[in-house]
């Protein structure tokens, strides 16, 4: 894709910019690199769900600076591209900036144990063992927003995923009552304890985007949109692996309901602030909104990425639970075939657990993760996934935070798996996955095979259609 080299004239007397086509000159077609160089999270914007060279371009245009406030760095040095035809490589249909994609993901998940129950508990999205899943059938459509020309751009999008996915993308007052009873999805079926259907329908994102050409850019999304936290995804093709680490199904919110600024304060930094609903949220029960933010950097020769965000908010209509949480993810690239990311955890929450002693006290949760990916050609990587997760009082994964019932706090997963693209619309996941915990509720042998044992091993894997 090109785009037109353009000169930006400030016109005296006005708030705007006009630009003057003097030439052409090609630029990359891959809108991946402003938005990592933007510093958004990886896990929402990288479509392999990784490192690679090409989402980790810098951006030079930090040699010039007007040192005006309100003055659009890149338009004084070309930037202003064209954008009639702004699309992606995954939109089936584009119309100027109107854009629809979507994907087909389904998989199948061998567990030599056979739990009873047939679930993989507590590991989710690919939670049912030896059985075929139809993980998602994902349709996005919407306007892609211009974040690079000189004026202010307006854009949005709307996500709907049907599958067994649903069920771990709900937001309490949109897919879910209050109650946890399904508002439009079925409600006989294996999960929630007999009261939710295998299959439903999901709405994991509604929001307006909007961007303002204030310095290097400003980007304001309001409605419904997924988190910056973490570096894992809700969205299958934005993932290495089929299965998920526990810090992510366990440690962080799925989506938000509010708004969210994202300034770039630079070619390599970004800072995020906004406020919510909360975790996973259409409606606030406590109608007290929470915070949302963090920073983000990329380093001059754009081989390092480090994300840094926090979320705090009462979780509790009488304002009892404050839940504050944090992630830092860091990205390396060591050269065109390894790259590596670590991920650290740390979340607490005020009356979130009954200790020995039967007095209510905070809950805490905070793990370690760390990929390292191989990419072997163009067409195929491998990549290895090591966590550590302890959930110190039992409040997240087992959700039974009373200390009498519970001994241990501690998971840990080992996952070795292949991305092999036969085409770009094509991606073959296969995995290896070892689970341990020692974790023991009272009565039971365990968290793994239907609370039997205190390991588990899976096989497991997916095929991605991008259309």
């Amino acid at each position: 894709m090109t785009a037109r080299l353009m000169v930006c004239v400030f016109l005296l007397g006005t708030s705007g910019f006009s630009c003057a086509v003097i030439g052409a000159e090609p630029i990359p077609s891959d809108a991946q690199h402003s938005v990592v160089a933007a510093g958004y999270s990886i896990a929402e914007d990288d479509l392999d769900g990784r490192v690679t060279p090409e989402s980790l371009e810098p951006n030079d245009d930090s040699s010039t600076s007007s040192g005006e406030i309100g003055y659009d760095v890149s338009c004084s040095l070309g930037g202003c591209p064209e954008v009639d035809n702004l699309w992606t490589e995954e939109d089936f249909f584009h119309v100027g900036q109107f854009f629809m994609r979507g994907w087909l993901d389904q998989g199948y998940t061998w567990n030599p144990s056979t739990p009873a129950n047939r679930f993989n508990t507590p590991v989710t999205f690919n939670d049912r063992a030896n059985e075929y899943e139809m993980n998602q059938l994902y349709l996005s459509m919407g306007r892609h927003v211009n974040a690079d020309g000189c004026t202010w751009d307006w854009g949005g999008q709307i996500d709907l995923l049907y599958g067994t996915d649903y069920f771990f993308t709900t937001a309490t007052g949109l897919e879910t009552y209050s109650s946890g009873w399904q508002h439009w999805n079925s409600h006989n079926g294996p999960r929630a304890g007999g009261t939710a259907a295998l299959y439903g329908l999901a709405m994991p994102q509604l929001y307006a985007e909007f961007y303002l050409p204030w310095r290097y850019g400003t980007t304001v999304k309001i409605g419904h949109f997924n988190t910056i936290m973490g570096y894992e995804s809700v969205a299958a093709p934005k993932n290495f692996f089929y299965s998920h680490a526990y810090t992510m199904q366990y440690g962080e919110p799925f989506t938000h309901t509010g708004f969210l600024t994202s300034y770039q304060y630079g070619p390599r930094f970004t800072i995020h602030a906004g406020m919510t609903r909360g975790w996973d949220s259409w409606e606030d029960s406590t109608d007290r909104p929470a915070f949302l933010g963090g920073i983000s950097w990329t380093s001059l020769d754009g081989r390092t990425n480090a994300n840094f965000t926090v979320h705090s908010g009462d979780e509790h209509i009488r304002g009892e639970n404050n839940r504050t949480s944090y992630t830092l993810v860091v990205m390396h690239q060591f050269n065109a075939r390894w790259n590596y990311v670590f991920q650290h955890d740390l979340g607490a929450q005020n009356s979130g657990a009954i200790n020995a002693q039967f007095n209510v006290e905070p809950a805490h949760w905070y793990g370690i993760n760390q990929y390292l990916f191989y990419n072997v050609s163009d067409a195929t990587s491998l990549g290895l996934r090591l966590e550590w997760f302890r959930d110190e009082e039992n409040s997240r994964v087992l959700a039974n935070p009373i200390a009498s019932a519970v001994q241990g706090s501690n998971y840990y997963e080992a996952t070795v798996g292949l991305n092999w693209h036969p085409s770009p619309r094509f991606t073959f996941r296969p995995e290896l996955r070892w689970d341990w915990s020692d974790v023991v509720p009272r009565g039971t042998g365990g968290m793994y095979n239907d609370f039997l044992d205190r390991n588990q091993f899976t096989l497991a894997a997916d095929l991605i259609f991008l259309f």
